[in-house]
C-alpha cells in the first residue's frame, strides 16, 4: 500500500487548493531542517514538500485520486496518451522555496511582522488594506524637563470621518497628551497608534514623537551624567578652591576642590547627574571639568619663589612638595604687608 499524501498533510480528500496550501505552510515551517535537527525530521519534511507537489497540481492529483502513490509513480494510461510516472526531484528545500520565496523558516512571520495585514470596513464590507506610514516629529525637550519629566501637549491636524457611513472626512484638531519619564532618552520613539489621517482605504498612520533635546547653557547630558567646564587660575589649580555650582533641580552645591588640577583632571560628584530611567530616582554623576586659565606674566620674584619652592620639594623626597610651595607663598604675602599693618608676634 502506498503513501497517503492527504494523510502526510493532514487534510481530507475533499480539500480545496487552498487547504493544500495552509496545511502545507503550517507543516513545513514546522517542520523546517534549520529549526529541527536529525534524520527523522529531514525525511518528514521531504515527504511533507513532496506530499504537496503532487497535491498542488491538478494533474497528479487526479491520478493520485484514482491510482495511489503506486499508479502515480508506474504511470498510467490517460484519455488520450499515457501518463509518464511521476517522479519527485528530490530537492525538498526547492519545494520550499518555490512556495515562499526563501529557505528561512522565519520569513512567513518576519513578512507579517514588517507589513501586517489589515481589516478595513466600507460601504461593500471588509477589506484587506495595508496601514499608511509613519508620520515622525521632533519632540524638544530642555534638560529641566527631561530632569523633572511630566506631560507635554502637541496640537496636530488630520483627516477624520463626519459622518457614520465613513465616506466623508474632514481637517480637525487635536491635542496630544505625552507623557515624559524622568530621564528620557534622545532618540526616544513614542508613539501614538494611528492618530494620522482616516481613510477608507488604508489604516491611519501612527504619530510618532522623537525625543530631542535642547542644548543647555551650563551642562552637556552624557548618558546619565551631567558634565560642566569651569574657569580657574593657575593659583586656583595648584592651591585649591571651590566651585560653585547651580543644579538643575534649583540647588546650589559647593564642591571643594583639594587636588592638583592638571590638564584632562575630572572631579566626580555622585548622584548629582539625570536620573536613571530604567532605575528612578537613581541618578548618574556630576563631571567637573577644568579650563586652566594660565597667567600671560610672571615677575622675577615670583619666579624665583616658585623655582625655590619646587627645589625644596625635591630635597625633600618630593614629600609634600605642594604644602611646601603653598607656606612660601604665605610667608611671601606677610613679608609684603606694611609693618604698621602686621599683627604682633
Amino acid at each position: 500500500m502506498g503513501i497517503d499524501f492527504y494523510g502526510v498533510l493532514q487534510i481530507p480528500r475533499s480539500s480545496t487548493n487552498l487547504d493544500i496550501k495552509k496545511a502545507f505552510r503550517d507543516l513545513a515551517l514546522e517542520f523546517n531542517p534549520e529549526k529541527l535537527q536529525g534524520e527523522n525530521a529531514q525525511q518528514v519534511f521531504s515527504l511533507i514538500c513532496e506530499a504537496y507537489d503532487v497535491l498542488s497540481d491538478p494533474l497528479r492529483r487526479s491520478v493520485f485520486d484514482q491510482y495511489g502513490e503506486e499508479g502515480l509513480k508506474r504511470g498510467v494510461p490517460g484519455p488520450d496518451s499515457f501518463i509518464e510516472p511521476y517522479r519527485y526531484h528530490g530537492d525538498p528545500m526547492r519545494t520550499y522555496k518555490d512556495f515562499f520565496g526563501t529557505t528561512s523558516p522565519y520569513a512567513n512571520l518576519l513578512d507579517y511582522l514588517r507589513n501586517p495585514s489589515y481589516e478595513c470596513m466600507t460601504k461593500h464590507g471588509k477589506i484587506f488594506c495595508e496601514k499608511q506610514p509613519p508620520i515622525t516629529h521632533p519632540l524638544h525637550l530642555t534638560l529641566h524637563e527631561i530632569f523633572f519629566g511630566g506631560i507635554k501637549k502637541m496640537k496636530i491636524h488630520r483627516l477624520v470621518y463626519i459622518n457614520d457611513e465613513k465616506t466623508k472626512t474632514k481637517v480637525k484638531e487635536k491635542i496630544l497628551t505625552i507623557p515624559i519619564k524622568p530621564g528620557v532618552r534622545p532618540g526616544t520613539e513614542l508613539v501614538f497608534p494611528e492618530e494620522g489621517d482616516q481613510s477608507s482605504n488604508h489604516v491611519p498612520a501612527d504619530v510618532i514623537f522623537v525625543v530631542q533635546e535642547r542644548p543647555h547653557e551650563v551642562f552637556q547630558r552624557e548618558e546619565d551624567n551631567l558634565a560642566m567646564m569651569c574657569s580657574v587660575t593657575l593659583e586656583e589649580a595648584l592651591m585649591g578652591t571651590t566651585v560653585t555650582v547651580n543644579t538643575i533641580d534649583h540647588r546650589t552645591v559647593r564642591v571643594p576642590i583639594t587636588d592638583v588640577i592638571f590638564p584632562g583632571y575630572e572631579k566626580i560628584v555622585e548622584n548629582e547627574g539625570m536620573p536613571v530611567l530604567d532605575d528612578y530616582p537613581k541618578r548618574g554623576n556630576l563631571i567637573i571639568r577644568f579650563d586652566i586659565a594660565f597667567p600671560k606674566y610672571l615677575p622675577k620674584a615670583c619666579k624665583h619663589l616658585l623655582r625655590k619652592g619646587f627645589q625644596l620639594a625635591k630635597i625633600g623626597g618630593g614629600v609634600d612638595q605642594y604644602e611646601t610651595v603653598n607656606k612660601l607663598v604665605l610667608a611671601d604675602k606677610i613679608l609684603r604687608v606694611d609693618l604698621n599693618e602686621q599683627m604682633p608676634p
